[in-house]
């Protein structure tokens, strides 16, 4: 069976022992921490009554490692850095990053903004092996401004020059008319974000209640032997009671 987990995202802002007592009601075993308030500052120590598998996603608030104001930009290198010694220390073996982003005074010179991205995400795979987790970027939903909302465009760079692995978000590259074979072409996926949309914008709504075809989804997974953790990664736990309905009228969990 696949490895389902829950991001903190629907939950969001549940204290962490509710979240856990939560993961542990509903028979999951994997939890993805977005290491924003609440979950900013968690030890092991906080995580020690359940014996769950962790993997983290990076701040996503105000963050942007592809800014073009210097301490902004090297402010968001190290809370990334941050998110990979939280990960060291609960012992997740995955650290999700965002790229950066095209702020709207930037477009004047976007080429340096690319360089700015492609340098800060060097400098975060470097952080990412001396914690000793993986790093894994996320492409991005089709929104002015976001960088990597290519699917093709990521797989090059992680492969010719970040050297990393991806997080592939479902829902995001949806948005931006990918086919679900092609979604999963890169060697180098250690990582699924699932949400549903109807491919207009990222709704993040439940698995089911858009038009992804997930079974074929869990299909191309199989045939590919992937094996690693698999996230909800919804809005509202609403949304996550329906996704977790959806996954065990496919006969997925």
């Amino acid at each position: 069976m696949m490895k389902f987990s829950i991001s903190t995202h629907g939950l969001y802002p549940a204290k962490i022992e509710n979240v856990l007592e939560f993961i542990d009601r509903v028979n999951f075993r994997y939890l993805e921490i977005v290491k924003e308030y609440p979950y900013y500052n968690l030890t092991s120590d906080d995580l020690s009554s359940y014996d769950f598998t962790y993997s983290i996603h990076s701040p996503i608030s105000d963050i942007n490692i592809a800014s073009h104001m210097d301490k902004i930009r090297k402010s968001s290198i190290r809370e990334i850095e941050d998110s990979f010694r939280m990960a060291n220390d609960i012992d997740a073996k995955k650290v999700v990053v965002h790229p950066g982003n095209i702020s709207p005074m930037a477009y004047k010179f976007t080429d340096k903004i690319l360089d700015y991205n492609t340098d800060s995400l060097i400098k975060c795979q470097s952080l990412a092996e001396e914690y000793g987790v993986l790093m894994c970027l996320e492409n991005m939903p089709l929104v002015d401004g976001l960088l990597y909302s290519n699917l093709d465009a990521l797989f090059e760079f992680v492969e010719n020059s970040l050297h990393s692995a991806v997080c592939l978000d479902v829902g995001h590259a949806h948005t931006n008319g990918f086919s679900i074979d092609d979604m999963f072409s890169f060697r180098d996926i250690h990582h699924v974000h699932l949400s549903d949309n109807d491919g207009s914008y990222d709704m993040h709504d439940a698995l089911g209640s858009g038009d992804i075809d997930f079974k074929k989804v869990f299909d191309v997974l199989e045939a590919k032997n992937y094996d690693e953790i698999v996230v909800i990664e919804v809005k509202s736990l609403s949304n996550i009671y329906k996704s977790i309905d959806y996954l065990k009228n496919i006969g997925m969990i």
